[in-house]
């Protein structure tokens, strides 16, 4: 198969297929299982053309695929912001087009099965997509398992990575079954067969097993949450309507809050105006939120808030604000605000960390601090966060039970959540506003990725959302009570404390890392080669075919 020649035309159509394959998934969550053959036209075309003398043909090829995947995985940005749209789905289609090349130049100059490069390379990639300021892990391989909680219960060892691995490997079996067939070779094909059956079933009959044994034990809590439903473009953050809409969220409250209810949510900002951390009472709707607590001394409060602090004139970090009105810079925070119970309680900030590039927090901005004057507009609203970060969970003292708070975008981020999860009996509370992606695919894959944090931290998770959909999930991923999209409404429930920490909570994504690694020794070690054979004494010595090199 390897130094054939292809056609344009079929080359093309082989990188889109795939494209098509991996990318509806994640539009169509029920066609989850394509993910596993997803990636087999494209590594067909690899092997076809990767020894052509243009090195960078794998790479066109897998600009074309990667463009279709994020296309059709993530198009539903553009509804919020177009420009935004284009910047996310180009930008990380280049940059997996450079990981898929990196791999194939890898296993082209060291003269290796592509399987090792392409795991290492791509592996260490999505962890990396986890740090840098162009975050945007929504297509890690993982991820596409999200709406089959049932089959993915050993991600509370693997974490998502562990799902990555498990694609990557049955893809290629898939791979050999189609090189064995085309070589006419029944016997390999029987047996290749054989073992890309039990590779895909023996995890998911492992994780039946796990999903059986897995009992809720241990104390409850009793919950209520409020979905205000405020359309973010023409209500939520409307100056004239921000006291309207508090005052609403406590005439629902009071309807809900009973003598046996202990916690009350609300949503990602429910309240809009700012709060200074440092002086919350000269907010009047803070204030309010004390008289509310004062009615009910018992009750835990978690919402969403904005906040700030201010700074002093020598210290001003990159994408700070400045109020003109008053004349000082100042840190904006998008907050989980908690208030315990006791009239003497203070209370406990949170802040998102994990920002949304460009819309939240401009990438870089740390080194180019005049970014901090361009993020984008969303829904009339503008301005960079920071992301600036003191406390990691909530914590109720006298009760010994915590909060490990979310918030948004920070769902998709599962070793950072789970490296908060604290020691002590508790639960995950994620505040969240999905309703800037209108009703597409968007907020529908936000809602799963909420199941598997709760697999990984083996903890009961409550999901309280703007516009929907807000929930309750039990520590094995599964919905135990929801509410509709786009619609005003509460829930109410018990959900279980749980204590301890799951192996990935201990040891985070240690498969992203060690591929991570492994992908920069193979870079490190590719480069030497192609250096050693490059030099004077060499070229003297051989003769260096294009195709064996690091560069054209």
């Amino acid at each position: 198969m390897r130094g054939t020649k292809i056609s344009i035309k079929k080359s093309i159509l082989m990188a889109l297929i795939s494209g098509l394959l991996l990318g509806l998934p994640w539009s169509v969550t029920a066609l989850f299982f394509l993910v596993f053959i997803g990636w087999v036209p494209l590594l067909l075309l690899e092997a076809e053309i990767q020894r052509q003398p243009n090195p960078y043909a794998i790479f066109n090829y897998a600009v074309v695929s990667f463009l279709l995947w994020n296309i059709i995985g993530t198009w539903w940005v553009a509804q919020a912001q177009f420009v935004g749209a284009i910047f996310i789905i180009v930008a990380n289609s280049l940059v997996q087009a450079f990981v898929f090349w990196l791999a194939s130049r890898i296993r082209t100059i060291l003269r290796i099965p592509l399987l090792f490069p392409f795991l290492a390379i791509w592996m260490g990639y999505e962890h990396f997509h986890l740090y840098w300021d162009l975050a945007w892990p929504w297509l890690n391989l993982g991820n596409a398992l999200a709406s089959v909680p049932e089959i993915i219960q050993w991600y509370e060892f693997t974490g998502v990575r562990g799902g990555t691995l498990w694609i990557i490997l049955a893809n290629f079996a898939f791979l050999s079954v189609i090189v064995k067939y085309r070589q006419k070779d029944p016997g390999s094909v029987a047996s290749i067969g054989a073992a890309t059956l039990v590779l895909l079933l023996l995890p998911i009959l492992g994780s039946y097993l796990i999903f059986q044994n897995f009992e809720a034990e241990g104390e409850t809590v009793n919950i209520a949450l409020i979905q205000p439903n405020l359309d973010p473009y023409t209500e939520k953050f409307d100056p004239v309507k921000y006291a309207r809409h508090v005052a609403e969220f406590f005439r629902t409250a009071e309807a809900i809050v009973d003598g046996e209810t202990q916690y009350l949510f609300g949503p990602e900002t429910l309240i809009v105006e700012q709060i200074d951390e440092s002086d919350p009472s000269a907010s009047i709707y803070y204030r309010n939120l004390l008289k509310f607590r004062k009615k009910h001394p018992k009750l835990n409060i978690l919402l969403g808030v904005h906040s700030y602090k201010k700074l002093n004139s020598e210290d001003i970090p990159p994408g700070s604000r400045f109020n003109r009105a008053e004349n000082f810079y100042y840190e904006a925070f998008n907050t989980a605000l908690f208030l315990p119970p006791g009239p003497a309680s203070e209370p406990q900030f949170y802040h998102k960390t994990k920002l949304v590039p460009l819309f939240e927090r401009m990438p870089f901005v740390q080194y180019l601090s005049f970014l901090g004057n361009y993020a984008l507009e969303l829904g009339g609203y503008t301005g960079t966060y920071s992301n600036r970060q003191e406390n990691s969970t909530f914590v109720r003292p006298e009760a010994s039970i915590t909060i490990l708070p979310i918030v948004c975008y920070e769902s998709i981020f599962g070793p950072y959540c789970s490296r908060n999860l604290p020691d002590e009996r508790g639960f995950i509370c994620m505040i969240t506003n999905d309703g800037w992606w209108k009703n597409t695919p968007g907020y529908r894959h936000h809602f799963n990725f909420s199941p598997l944090r709760a697999i990984e931290n083996r903890r009961d998770f409550v999901r309280v959302a703007n516009t929907g959909i807000s929930a309750l999930i039990n520590a094995k991923g599964m919905v135990t009570a929801r509410t509709p999209w786009w619609e005003k409404t509460t829930l109410k429930g018990k959900i279980h404390l749980h204590g301890g920490q799951t192996f990935f909570a201990r040891h985070g994504d240690y498969l992203g890392r060690i591929s991570l690694i492994f992908a920069g020794f193979l870079v490190l070690y590719g480069w030497m080669r192609t250096a050693k054979k490059r030099s004077p004494k060499s070229q003297n010595n051989i003769d260096i075919s294009n195709h064996g090199s690091w560069m054209p």
